[in-house]
């Protein structure tokens, strides 16, 4: 079943899943498309036969809506399909699905991966599988989304000019309950991350496995730093509790529980998100999807 978020990306997911799927007739010929622009309509939607297997048609929060839709009914263990049409599609980078015609090649070999999943103490979002911040990736997202459907380039640069020089402090994050980053601290931007790749298939964290039980901390001090780190990525460690400088200006640690506070609001799969801190904790190879 093929669960196509009509708001992915460009929103012109419906008609190139429609394209691709004449392409391969042998898919095709054993499969539906139900078509949704909200998580609600993806709960009104989403009714499995017992041999279906649901692919989520879209970006990074399409897939996340659909594992969180399917732990709350009880239904997580079954195999999920990603096919990426969205805009950043870490997710789909880090299963080797770069492409949509390599995501419907891996729904034919039937290959499947284990990753873990961030749960969180937030009854809107309770689950995170690419990441959860503050700062500039929430104060960017955030004005991003309120102007982009009037125009997604205009969006995206006034968003970016806006939000590029900011630091802020008040921001806590406490990891395997120790303080970690205080509010007194000056940061332009502190978030937790799942999976080694971020937005466009950038490897952000060299080494990270997406199912090892552990998910890394960042704190980056100001803008210099955030865009080396995102143009340079970083080795991420490999043990629990190893808190220590890799570069100027960027903290790393790898945890399995932390609370973030957060006064100006966070982001979590690209979405903003209003609620001001949560609890997070790592649920190890929590989900299977058919991966590359």
């Amino acid at each position: 079943m093929f669960l196509v978020n009509a708001s992915a990306g460009t929103g012109t997911a419906p008609r190139q899943l429609t394209t691709l799927l004449q392409q391969t007739p042998d898919i095709a010929g054993r499969s539906r498309i139900i078509s949704t622009r909200s998580a609600a309509d993806l709960d009104a939607a989403l009714r499995l036969q017992d041999d279906e297997i649901p692919v989520s048609v879209g970006g990074d929060g399409s897939f996340s809506a659909l594992v969180t839709l399917m732990d709350r009914r009880g239904e997580l263990q079954r195999t999920l399909g990603l096919l990426p049409f969205g805009t950043g599609n870490a997710t789909a980078h880090t299963l080797g699905l770069r492409t949509p015609l390599r995501a419907l090649a891996a729904l034919l070999r039937g290959t499947t991966r284990t990753i873990d999943i961030m749960r969180t103490s937030l009854a809107c979002t309770p689950i995170a599988v690419v990441s959860c911040s503050t700062g500039f990736e929430s104060n960017f997202l955030r004005r991003y989304s309120a102007v982009r459907y009037a125009s997604k380039p205009w969006a995206g640069i006034s968003a970016l000019l806006l939000n590029l020089p900011r630091q802020l402090r008040g921001v806590s994050l406490q990891l395997n309950g120790r303080e970690w980053v205080t509010p007194a601290a000056l940061v332009h931007n502190v978030g937790v991350y799942n999976i080694p790749h971020y937005a466009f298939g950038r490897i952000m964290w060299r080494g990270m496995a997406p199912d090892d039980g552990l998910a890394i901390a960042a704190a980056v001090t100001n803008p210099l730093w955030y865009w080396g780190l995102m143009a340079r990525g970083i080795d991420a460690p490999t043990a629990d509790d190893a808190m220590e400088h890799r570069i100027p200006g960027v903290r790393v640690a790898r945890w399995t529980h932390a609370e973030l506070d957060a006064p100006m609001g966070m982001q979590i799969d690209g979405e903003p998100i209003d609620a001001r801190g949560t609890t997070l904790s790592v649920d190890a190879r929590a989900v299977t999807v058919l991966a590359g």
